[in-house]
């Protein structure tokens, strides 16, 4: 008697359990394939800013490459002219000789790179850092550097002409022999800049930093000091 209540009682929990079991391992299976593999894939697909990269015969061919990460990159003597390379990373990439005319490039950082006469004619630089940077000889006619950071930055013989450097960082730059004609530098930094021997006819340096600036030998004629007024008749920087 004992035994078949036993048997009975078994058979009861039997028929409980299975069905729960097998439930638990199809809710398992249907969390892993609708919870899991997507996570993983979230994760291949959730990178950081400026990963993406691209090789040079890639860029020389679609002159593309926005928020890339081309740190490094040896694009020297290369056509780019109006190439779109905003938010991407140009650090210490060799740019030496490349035309990058009417390029965009807001936000591009270019630390420690090599823009050796380069050709930036009219190119979007806005918000952009070249600390470090190499840019003698290099021409930015009409260019936009509105706030852009070009701090200890070698920007000998650089032609800036009529370009737009509101707001712009160039403290502690070398800045000797460099052409600002009809340049705005309104509240630029100009703080240890040296821009000995540097046109600066027509230059409006309104509300601009000038603090242990070097302005030896610089050609003022006609430009528009930080106190609004000509350099000349008024207190020597």
């Amino acid at each position: 008697m004992n035994l078949k209540l036993f048997l009975i009682i078994a058979s009861i929990l039997t028929a409980i359990t299975l069905p729960i079991a097998i439930r638990l391992s199809w809710a398992g299976n249907i969390i892993q394939s609708l919870n899991i593999k997507p996570l993983e894939k979230l994760k291949n697909a959730v990178q950081p800013l400026g990963a993406k990269q691209a090789n040079v015969e890639q860029i020389l061919k679609t002159k593309k490459c926005g928020g890339c990460n081309l740190t490094g990159i040896n694009l020297s003597g290369a056509d780019l002219s109006g190439a779109d390379f905003r938010n991407t990373n140009l650090s210490r990439a060799n740019l030496t000789n490349t035309k990058l005319k009417d390029a965009k490039m807001s936000g591009a950082r270019l630390n420690d790179a090599k823009l050796i006469n380069a050709d930036l004619d009219g190119a979007d630089f806005k918000g952009s850092e070249f600390k470090g940077a190499d840019l003698s000889d290099a021409q930015l006619l009409n260019a936009d550097l509105t706030k852009a950071n070009l701090s200890t930055a070698t920007l000998k013989r650089t032609e800036f002409r009529d370009s737009n450097l509101t707001g712009v960082n160039l403290s502690n730059a070398n800045m000797s022999h460099a052409s600002l004609v009809g340049a705005h530098l309104t509240e630029a930094n100009l703080t240890g800049t040296n821009l000995s021997n540097a046109l600066m006819r027509y230059a409006d340096l309104s509300k601009a930093t000038l603090s242990k600036t070097n302005l030896s030998g610089a050609d003022l004629s006609l430009a528009i000091m930080p106190n609004g007024v000509s350099p000349y008749g008024t207190t020597q920087y």
